[in-house]
């Protein structure tokens, strides 16, 4: 009986905690960024340095343009923006090419634009798509701060020149945050809850902002804004080449070199609507969630039974007690019940979910055990599958080796002809270090985009590399 006990008490606490810590979070602003946050003192907008932003798109025709007109809105005073095509076949460099002509006639003179086509051949050996793209795109870039944007990505106006203003005033080196999970379709609104909800409760960012904290670094790749020498000091995106998870993979090589990291709340600044629909929401998280456990079996069981213990066994427990006449166990199901629908609720309001799928809590959280499980199984047979390419998952040593190599060098800085090596696929001596030339961009007049954009209700969007791997498992 008082096993019982403490396991229900166990559930109890889990629920009280997560209250308590997002009313802490509510109240500590200085990890939270907005468009109405007073700029930091001595920093003047004007006078803000060059920002490149940098989009990598394959195959986002849904996005490309309703991303490009955000950002071609934004009151930054000195802007570039650089679409980088990585061989889509569904016209989103045409789009984004006629996007980016209607920009810089938005932007009058204040905002350069344009679309450089990277070519649909093979990766070179021992690189993942995203990386191979960004490393690509930030050749022969002309300004000393460049941010990463994903393309269903929708800026606020104010988006850019704080996370700008607020990297320089604090001094750092690379800058991300947690900005809106847009949430549309019924499974989005089922499923997302759970996954963000699972990744806020795990990440503290008074320890990811502590510069000692070598287990606590967790970025979101939605936005980063990165120093530019900081980056190449780093080796570039050429520093996590073979990682799924490039952007924790990257924050983690800037602080293994000793440069300073912030992490922040931006759910005011920007929103993101990750999936579309059931199928790209199961393979959006499986390519993701088993390289976030480290590729490790236990990792995986471990964190399947603590969401089957905090988020289903309640119910598990009140059902049984009604079938069985079992009071203490229809006693605690029913309070747990009451708790955690009653802490969902103010969540929801908080994070401006719909209330009404709070009740579809535990589906959520079977079907983010299924996520795991399947990671996991797709991960070890190599049939990780993203963007029209088949990843195999690394060994968990390997990954480890893999995220703060050397630095390497850019191709397209060296001269003369690129020296013959092993592995002549390595963009540092392989032949495709010429790739990226620049298109010219489509008259104003052209394809017309899809509506969209702007900054939408919902929780704080989940990164897409959403798990850290510290010295104490799970960082979530």
């Amino acid at each position: 009986m008082i096993g019982t006990h403490l396991a229900f008490g166990g559930i109890a606490l889990f629920w009280l905690g997560v209250l308590a810590r997002v009313r802490k979070d509510r109240g500590a602003p200085k990890w939270s960024l907005g468009p109405d946050t007073p700029l930091p003192e001595g920093v003047d907008l004007a006078a803000l340095p060059r920002l490149v932003v940098v989009i990598p798109a394959r195959d986002e025709a849904a996005n490309i343009s309703a991303c490009v007109r955000a950002l071609a809105a934004s009151d930054h005073p000195h802007l570039e923006i650089v679409v980088f095509d990585d061989g889509s076949t569904d016209g989103t460099g045409e789009l984004a090419a006629a996007a980016v002509a209607r920009a810089e006639d938005v932007g009058g003179g204040r905002i350069r634009a344009r679309v450089v086509r990277g070519g649909g051949e093979p990766l070179p050996e021992g690189w993942k798509g995203k990386p191979w793209a960004l490393q690509r795109a930030t050749r022969d870039l002309d300004a000393d701060w460049v941010v990463f944007v994903d393309a269903d990505v929708r800026v606020h106006p104010a988006c850019l020149s704080r996370v700008h203003a607020r990297a320089l005033a604090d001094g750092v080196d690379f800058l991300s945050g947690f900005g809106k999970l847009e949430m549309v379709g019924f499974w989005e609104k089922v499923i997302q809850p759970s996954v963000g909800g699972l990744i806020l409760a795990g990440n503290n960012l008074d320890a990811v902002n502590d510069p000692a904290r070598t287990d606590a670094v967790i970025a979101n790749g939605q936005l980063i804004l990165v120093r530019r020498a900081a980056y190449e000091a780093v080796g570039g995106h050429g520093a996590v080449r073979a990682d799924i998870l490039d952007d924790v993979g990257l924050a983690r090589a800037f602080r293994a070199h000793g440069f300073l990291l912030r992490v922040l709340f931006l759910r005011e600044l920007f929103s993101c609507r990750m999936y579309t629909s059931f199928r790209e929401l199961w393979l959006g998280w499986t390519k993701n969630l088993y390289a976030g456990m480290g590729y490790s079996l236990g990792r995986v069981a471990f964190l399947a039974g603590f969401i089957l213990y905090e988020f289903v066994w309640m119910w598990v427990a009140l059902v049984a007690g009604l079938v069985t006449g079992n009071t203490v166990w229809i006693a605690w199901g029913a309070a747990l019940v009451v708790l955690s629908q009653l802490a969902r609720l103010w969540l929801d309001g908080i994070f401006g979910q719909d209330r009404r799928f709070g009740i579809l809590q535990p589906v959520g959280a079977l079907l983010l055990v299924g996520l795991v499980v399947d990671s996991a199984r797709r991960s070890r047979r190599g049939a990780v599958v993203w963007k029209g390419r088949t990843y195999a998952a690394l060994p968990d040593q390997a990954a480890r080796a893999e995220l703060v190599p050397a630095p390497v060098s850019d191709p397209s800085h060296d001269s003369g002809d690129a020296p013959a090596a092993p592995g002549a696929n390595d963009p540092v001596t392989g032949p495709h270090a010429a790739e990226g030339d620049a298109v010219p961009a489509a008259p104003a007049d052209g394809a017309a985009p899809p509506d969209g954009g702007g900054v939408a209700e919902g929780t704080p969007s989940a990164p897409k590399s959403s798990f850290d791997r510290g010295k104490h498992g799970l960082h979530l």
